[in-house]
């Protein structure tokens, strides 16, 4: 059997409750012996909540939970939800079942972070973001400052582009034709030849390789 709630039973039952209804909730709240089940609370919805005893396991009552009306299928299955305080209680995870103050604190609380999220939107969305394009003053600063750097370093950014062009010169485009690759290549050739010496093997020359038939061994 579970401990008993530390409120009284009125905190668990609607305030729009009928006055019939309510009264037979709290009668079938008081826990007597010969009872087999047992009424513990409602949500904001109306859906009721119950523990009655197992006969399996006598130390830990069954929670169910009723819908309203008392009538539920397939088809209207999903209108219905469980609040996570109630199903908490349900999965035996809390001892004591939500009040109903407690289920409106928590719909006031969740309507309080929405309205706190959409002022911190308004507020990011007027800040701005440094992400967006430049407009035409940072561009005029961002040329100035290009235009500052060239005159009071002008030799630096000289020799920057004379390396560019150097490399551009030296790199194979479109346009060098075969005849280039094989003069640049044969001056590469004579330049390592006169800066290490010669060898034997230096001017050896692969032959062209002639099969030959082999002798026959009569056994």
């Amino acid at each position: 059997m579970s401990l008993p709630a530390a409120a009284p039973i009125s905190h668990y039952i609607l305030p729009g409750t009928k006055p019939f209804k309510g009264l037979w909730l709290r009668w079938r709240a008081i826990r007597f012996p010969w009872r087999k089940r047992y009424f513990i609370g409602m949500d904001l919805e109306g859906n009721t909540f119950w523990e009655f005893r197992d006969r399996l396991v006598a130390y830990r009552p069954r929670r169910i939970m009723d819908f309203r009306g008392g009538v539920h299928s397939f088809v209207n299955y999903s209108d219905f939800k469980v609040d996570p305080q109630w199903h908490q209680w349900l999965r035996a995870t809390r001892v004591e079942p939500p009040t109903i103050q407690e289920l409106q604190d928590e719909i006031t609380r969740q309507k309080i972070m929405v309205e706190r999220a959409r002022l911190a939107d308004e507020r990011w969305a007027k800040a701005g973001t440094l992400l967006k394009k430049p407009g035409e003053k940072e561009i005029r600063k961002l040329q100035a400052s290009a235009m500052a750097t060239e005159a009071s370093d002008g030799s630096l950014i000289g020799r920057i582009k004379e390396r560019e062009e150097e490399r551009v010169a030296v790199k194979v485009g479109k346009e060098t034709t075969v005849q280039d690759m094989e003069e640049r290549l044969k001056v590469e050739r004579e330049k390592r030849e006169k800066g290490r010496p010669s060898g034997p093997s230096e001017g050896f020359q692969p032959a062209a390789w002639a099969p030959r038939a082999g002798a026959r061994t009569e056994k």
